[in-house]
């Protein structure tokens, strides 16, 4: 549906991650998954969730959004190559339990919650990623 891109602003240092919705892909229910996507990063603020930055649409008509670039590894590979304790990988699972809380406490239902979408990062604090497929329980 989407990519995803490492992108560089020279004047700010500042490495972000820009999702570009496909062109073959921007049927209007696509568009409209593009755009709750939006809304729900930008209701979202905790520290174990990826932040939106920006989003909008390009010239081209391509829906867009740049969020935090997040230099790290999935939750299951840091574990894995860290040897962390079984109680070291509890505490990162109440990190991200935290983060899912908070979304739920607006309503927001993450709905692809698995260890690619939930990135360790070189600080060892988790951030929760894609909320593409989120609902709401509204």
């Amino acid at each position: 549906m989407a990519t995803v891109y490492l992108a560089e602003r020279s004047d700010f240092e500042q490495r972000v991650a820009v999702k570009l919705l496909h062109r073959t892909i921007l049927s209007d229910l696509d568009r409209k998954l593009f755009e709750r996507e939006r809304r729900v990063l930008a209701s979202l603020e905790h520290p174990g969730i990826a932040r939106l930055i920006d989003g909008g649409i390009t010239e081209a008509q391509q829906p867009y959004l740049v969020m935090e670039f997040i230099e790290g590894e999935p939750i299951t590979d840091y574990a894995r190559r860290i040897g962390l304790s079984p109680a070291a990988r509890i505490g990162l699972l109440i990190d991200v339990c935290d983060a899912v809380a908070v979304a739920h406490a607006q309503l927001i239902v993450h709905r692809d919650l698995k260890p690619s979408n939930v990135l360790v990062g070189k600080d060892g604090r988790c951030k929760l990623l894609d909320f593409g497929v989120a609902g709401g329980c509204r």
